[in-house]
């Protein structure tokens, strides 16, 4: 059963206090802040506020890095290389500061055994929130008690170098990780624990380590990273934790065993919107997000563990032989495509014919305007397949936001910097065995790379596969400092798929593998008059000057005209 306490809304807290099952007053209006912190129930309420404003879930703007071009035909302002300070803002202190008023009004109450958990929890979020900055802009302002709002001088704080900050968010992940249970089970199911604080301090350490911030290549910050995702693995393995052995099911079996930090949706407090993942004709309002591009779906291997090769693979049958995590993401043409509109047996078809006109059921209007910003596939990760074109917006699919793949894998990434090769190679090839990947007469499951640098390459294409859609995409790039890798492609690249001349649209019960020499792909341009340049000043992003402007003791970063290293 879901957990329907971890996601109370902010109407339940302080002063404007409302949900009678959480708070046991019957005056509200009476309540005083020594009210709030002398009842368990109203700290709860205020512990839950911050999970309510700090936990992530379904974002479906993947157009921020290569992964998914923008739904309008533009181009992202950083990968198109117009950026300003203003494009990108993620300044926390109004939840740094409620955490910070949390944490000191813990020790004052009298709920002994209540308070290292809750203590353990915000802790955990206030790290959260420092390195969201931090991986964003460098060192930032280290705030970690209450401010005094009536000492108008003592809040305008300087920045703190980027490792002062690095070390006070591990700092307070350790703590967390000394107060935290094992686990939360029942109504609980969902806070922060300690294998969720382990896992994500090996990925706050992998940060550090990689060439973004460790430009010299430290080889001690590879040690802390390798050793913070071994013992977070170790641990999460010995409470049964691993790689469920159905990738696709990672997101329909709810609570399963891959599962380390989720967002909980439940019907019908806490729903969301799946319209803009959906085709046009299943859905309403918002179309052409997360729609995967040509050289994304390029990217996944073939059943053998080979990689495709549009030169030597048509794309007519680029469906056919590929891994198991290619036909659990991607949607294209003539697929399964599992939701309510759609019964047993029948497909996507979302092919064109030669006027133009669209094929994707149930429109079939030749005379549609034809647009090319449409790259030819869909999302099926995380797709709800309850929803119907009426219900879109109760969508109930849980975000995973780390899973055990991730820990694993950067378990696998540490070690490789490291030279341990074996080590490293394993964990790949236990990743590709859940994906179904032939193992081979070598057991290698396609993998080739023996070098440490043949290995990272191979690393850095096995998370994009992986990890599709799921929010790391944008922060891989940044910490290796590999633009490269997008400004390579030039264009955003999709496919058509034109129904041959005179053959009949299909049947929503055809099968692809019968008739897929009926169409002809076709390569276009997604976004024409756009091509990359993503430019190296973006590595780190700018101070917006909104925050420039209310604290006068702030610094720009250099790569923006200011006087602060991000490096330091």
């Amino acid at each position: 059963m879901k957990n329907t306490n971890i996601m109370i809304l902010a109407s339940c807290l302080f002063l404007s206090i409302s949900c009678t099952s959480v708070l046991d007053k019957e005056d509200y209006s009476s309540i005083t802040p020594s009210d709030v912190w002398s009842s368990a129930d109203m700290i709860d309420a205020v512990l839950n506020d911050i999970y309510g404003s700090l936990m992530p879930g379904w974002d479906y703007d993947a157009s921020v890095s290569d992964e998914a071009p923008d739904p309008q035909g533009e181009m992202n302002v950083f990968l198109k290389g117009t950026a300003t300070i203003d494009d990108w803002d993620c300044w926390l202190y109004n939840d740094i500061e409620e955490i910070n008023l949390f944490l000191e009004k813990m020790q004052g109450t009298d709920f002994t055994d209540e308070i290292p958990e809750w203590e353990g929890q915000a802790l955990f979020w206030r790290s959260w929130c420092y390195f969201k900055m931090v991986k964003g802009y460098g060192g930032v302002p280290l705030i970690i008690e209450p401010q005094d709002v009536t000492d108008t001088e003592s809040l305008f704080v300087t920045r703190s170098s980027t490792s002062e900050c690095f070390e006070q968010i591990c700092a307070d992940l350790d703590s967390a990780i000394a107060e935290l249970p094992d686990e939360w089970d029942g109504d609980d199911y969902g806070r922060i624990d300690k294998g969720t604080a382990m896992a994500f301090k090996g990925r706050v350490l992998l940060f550090w380590a990689s060439p973004l911030f460790n430009p010299s290549n430290d080889i001690t910050r590879w040690q802390e990273a390798y050793e913070a995702n071994k013992d977070a693995v170790d641990f999460l393995s010995g409470l049964g934790k691993g790689l469920l052995s159905d990738f696709s099911e990672i997101w329909t079996e709810e609570q399963n065993k891959e599962v380390i930090m989720v967002n909980q949706f439940y019907y019908p407090d806490h729903v969301y919107a799946q319209n803009s993942i959906r085709p046009m004709s299943y859905s309403s309002d918002s179309y052409g997000h997360c729609m995967p591009m040509l050289n994304t779906v390029n990217t996944f291997p073939m059943r053998d563990g080979s990689d495709f090769d549009p030169l030597t693979t048509a794309y007519d049958t680029l469906f056919k032989s590929r891994d198991d995590r290619f036909y659990a993401t991607i949607a294209y043409n003539g697929c399964d495509y599992k939701i309510g509109d759609l019964n047993d047996g029948e497909h996507l078809w979302i092919g064109r014919t030669s006027s133009g006109g669209m094929l994707e059921y149930a429109v079939h209007n030749p005379a549609e305007t034809f647009s090319y910003n449409i790259t030819g596939f869909m999302d099926k990760k995380g797709l709800d397949p309850s929803l119907t074109k009426e219900t879109i917006y109760e969508a109930t699919v849980d975000w995973v936001e780390i899973r055990f793949a991730e820990v694993l894998m950067n378990y696998g990434e540490a070690a490789n910097e490291l030279g341990k090769t074996s080590e490293a190679l394993d964990i790949l090839y236990q990743i590709r065995k859940r994906a179904s990947i032939l193992s081979g007469d070598d057991s290698h499951y396609g993998i080739k790379e023996t070098t440490t640098d043949e290995i990272r390459e191979r690393y850095i294409k096995e998370r994009f596969v992986e990890f599709l859609f799921e929010g790391k995409r944008l922060d891989d790039l940044r910490r290796w400092k590999r633009f490269d890798i997008v400004n390579d492609q030039v264009k955003q690249y999709g496919i058509v798929s034109w129904l041959k001349s005179g053959e009949e649209l299909p049947e929503l019960t055809d099968d692809i593998y019968q008739i897929w020499n009926k169409f002809e792909p076709s390569v276009v341009e997604v976004t024409p008059l756009h091509t990359y340049n993503w430019k190296d000043e973006y590595y780190f992003y700018a101070i917006p000057k909104e925050h420039l402007d209310s604290n006068p003791n702030l610094e720009q970063n250099n790569n923006w005209g200011g006087t602060f290293d991000p490096l330091q």
